[in-house]
């Protein structure tokens, strides 16, 4: 063990430490065992979970319950990520039916949910470390239904992209998905669970294009907001039923507040409770997300690699059917099952994921103590492939290449970015424990950035480089980034030690 601990000098540090303090212990003089009582009497008033097999705690619930609401929030999640873009086949019938013949609405009808969403999880993140994730989860998922039922009902376009900002501010799937995968599982046991609640957020933007598209055509565009409306109800009720409240430092103070009115002992209180007031609580979870995002080089630098590879996904989804009508004549009608090689490789991403995410950890478990830095290894091989998918994408359709050879690269692309963004997660929740809401809502800011500002730039790089040296350079990029996760391999756990700020498992 001590072999393990002196990896670094910062750890070797940290080992002498307690060493001294160990030995400082033993020769406690007299005087000082009062003191040493007090602290007794105040680990005696500690509350925590009764033992390793208290049913209280989340990661105890029967595995029925644990994978159901798995299943039921990476749906909602899907449901989400599918209602940002299920709206852009049909965008040129809202502007005929609304008499606009501005074709920016066409790109802001898209774009300002991911503005929305920047804001959103700003609120949603601290809100959950402060009140737990249960009430923030229905009252998010209710409002986001509101605002879809409003949608549908637009009377003029001003109205729809309204009430769209507030759709992308309702969200909470996206940010508290990963904080619930932590509540729920053990640390050896979350790269299945994680891999699935990352699988949506992927496949979300890939097949909304082709329902928008059909059900556009058949029903009206209008019906591509009431599904999501209907979707997600159905899906809010199911949560009446399941949901309970996962988040540890809410149980376990709801439990110390049953505790002292139950034994008059205004002492009881858990391990998370400080002496700040609920006010200073308040202020100090509102501005947690960007204050870990500029102070946390771990955090800013994830995050900065996160944006960019989102903004490829939406860059690429905003692109593919201009090309493919433009360069192989592919009809509207059948344009969207271009986004069908996007989708499988991010399905192909998920099971690279979900072997290896675990296997690793399990694997470095058995000789080393687990660390969060043991996550990152398939970000290095996403950081791999996706710039071969961006090289392979662009230079095919160049050179007008058969349609499957880009088909073919952008599945390539999926591989690279799921495996990328979910091993991102998971290692934030990892190494931020408790405050990983707050982490992945810092994280969201540059993800969404990214997915708002990307698209923009895509058309002028192609009208200025072409196809094939515009995504080369995109590709170039992405290299760029290769280095990160190596460094953070090496360094990750020293800069966390640095770190006085103490993130709990």
């Amino acid at each position: 063990m001590v072999g393990s601990l002196s990896a670094t000098p910062e750890v070797a540090e940290l080992y002498n430490m307690i060493e001294t303090a160990n030995t400082t212990e033993k020769a406690t003089p007299p005087s000082r065992l009062s003191e040493k009582s007090g602290l007794e009497r105040d680990q005696s008033n500690l509350v925590d979970f009764d033992g390793e097999g208290d049913l209280s705690n989340p990661q105890n619930w029967s595995p029925t319950l644990r994978w159901s609401l798995i299943v039921l929030v990476s749906t909602l999640d899907f449901a989400v990520t599918l209602a940002t873009i299920i709206c852009a086949p049909v965008a040129p019938q809202i502007l005929d039916e609304f008499n606009q013949e501005n074709t920016f609405y066409i790109t802001l009808i898209v774009s300002i949910w991911e503005l929305g969403e920047i804001i959103g999880p700003l609120i949603v993140a601290p809100l959950s470390e402060l009140y737990g994730r249960f009430y923030i989860y229905h009252a998010g998922t209710i409002l986001f239904i509101i605002f879809s039922a409003a949608c549908a009902l637009s009377t003029n376009i001003q109205m729809l992209v309204a009430f769209r900002f507030l759709n992308g501010v309702a969200v909470v799937s996206t940010v508290l998905n990963p904080s619930i995968v932590g509540d729920l599982f053990r640390i050896e046991q979350r790269g299945s669970a994680m891999a699935m609640v990352g699988l949506a957020p992927m496949l979300g933007p890939v097949v909304g294009p082709i329902i928008g598209g059909y059900l556009g055509s058949a029903l009206g565009w209008r019906w591509c907001f009431w599904i999501i409306t209907i979707l997600c109800g159905f899906l809010e009720i199911c949560f009446l039923v399941l949901l309970r409240e996962t988040y540890t430092v809410q149980i376990l103070k709801s439990k110390a507040t049953k505790l002292r009115k139950d034994t008059n002992n205004p002492n009881l209180r858990t391990k998370y409770e400080t002496e700040h007031t609920a006010v200073q609580l308040f202020q100090n979870a509102c501005v947690r997300p960007l204050v870990l995002l500029f102070t946390s080089p771990i955090l800013f630098l994830m995050s900065l690699y996160v944006g960019v590879v989102y903004g490829y996904l939406y860059l690429v989804m905003t692109t593919i059917t201009s090309i493919f009508e433009s360069t192989y004549q592919f009809p509207s009608s059948v344009v969207g099952l271009s986004f069908l090689g996007l989708g499988l490789g991010c399905v192909i991403g998920v099971f690279v994921c979900r072997s290896t995410l675990d296997l690793w950890v399990r694997q470095k478990s058995k000789t080393t103590q687990m660390r969060p830095e043991q996550r990152l290894p398939p970000v290095i091989f996403g950081g791999f492939i996706l710039p071969i998918g961006l090289f392979m994408y662009g230079w095919t359709a160049e050179a007008h290449v058969q349609y499957m050879a880009p088909i073919i690269a952008t599945g390539i692309l999926g591989v690279g970015l799921v495996s990328t963004t979910i091993p991102v997660r998971s290692y934030l929740v990892d190494a931020f424990g408790i405050y990983s809401a707050s982490a992945i809502a810092g994280c969201a800011v540059f993800r969404n950035l990214g997915g708002t500002f990307m698209p923009l730039a895509g058309p002028p790089l192609y009208q200025q480089l072409g196809l094939g040296w515009g995504n080369s350079v995109l590709g170039f990029i992405a290299l760029a980034f290769i280095p990160v996760p190596l460094l953070l391999m090496r360094y990750g756990e020293a800069l966390r030690l640095r770190d006085k700020r103490k993130f709990d498992p």
